[in-house]
């Protein structure tokens, strides 16, 4: 059972390119109980700048001179606040080897989504990354004269367990972004009135221990990445 406390780890200096991150690494984690109600446990992510981790795992495509990749202490403190409100359920979408895409409709997710699209203003609130209504995409790529006045946000959440480790979580994560990331327009030309955008795209995680199917704490990493459209008057 992850009963125990985790003993303190040392963590690397972490660049924009590369970082030394261990498979499960915070320190002083408190384990699952078996309780069949909300998340069991948590712990506070150490001083890591996790957009500059993602910054790093995309490919030259993803940055583009009106793209800024920083942290931001309100979307962490969102998230780990939304997490309070997982279910049991929220276990089932955890997959081996693997990051799973969170949305609005994901069993035992549907408070957690609301929490996290109302504290941080989210557009596209089920958490959508693709083309379809309500996704990241859609909004921003397919549809830039949307809202092309105001300040728009964007976000995707994803669950990873903690065996797969969170640096590898964190590019897979990349993988799922750099298609948006690299079709950002710098501009909602030919609309009118035009506009020219910049982007900050800031990237929070967060751990807990959800009850397994055996009664043992299954730990899960939560990586949210929430991407700010900011206008201009061309």
């Amino acid at each position: 059972m992850f009963c125990e406390k985790i003993a303190s780890l040392a963590l690397c200096a972490v660049t924009a390119a590369s970082c030394c991150l261990c498979p499960w690494p915070w320190p002083s984690w408190p384990g699952g109980s078996g309780s069949s109600s909300s998340s069991s446990s948590s712990s506070s992510a150490p001083d890591i700048d996790y957009s500059a981790i993602l910054e790093g795992d995309l490919p030259d495509g993803a940055k583009k001179d009106f793209i800024t990749f920083e942290d931001n202490s309100a979307d962490e403190s969102a998230l780990q606040n939304a997490l309070g409100s997982l279910s049991a359920q929220a276990t089932g979408s955890v997959q081996e080897g693997q990051i799973t895409p969170i949305y609005n409709t994901s069993p035992g997710y549907g408070q957690t989504v609301e929490d996290f699209v109302k504290a941080c203003g989210i557009k596209n609130t089920t958490l959508k990354r693709g083309n379809s209504p309500d996704g990241m995409y859609y909004y921003f790529v397919n549809n830039p004269s949307l809202d092309a006045a105001q300040q728009t946000r964007c976000a995707v959440l994803y669950a990873a367990p903690g065996s797969l480790g969170l640096e590898e979580a964190l590019q897979k994560v990349a993988d799922q972004m750099d298609p948006v990331l690299e079709k950002l327009p710098a501009t909602n030309a030919p609309g009118t009135p035009a506009y020219n955008y910049r982007y900050v795209v800031s990237t929070s995680a967060a751990g807990r221990s959800l009850p397994g199917p055996d009664g043992a704490g299954v730990p899960v990493y939560y990586i949210a990445v929430t991407v700010t459209r900011i206008p201009t008057p061309a």
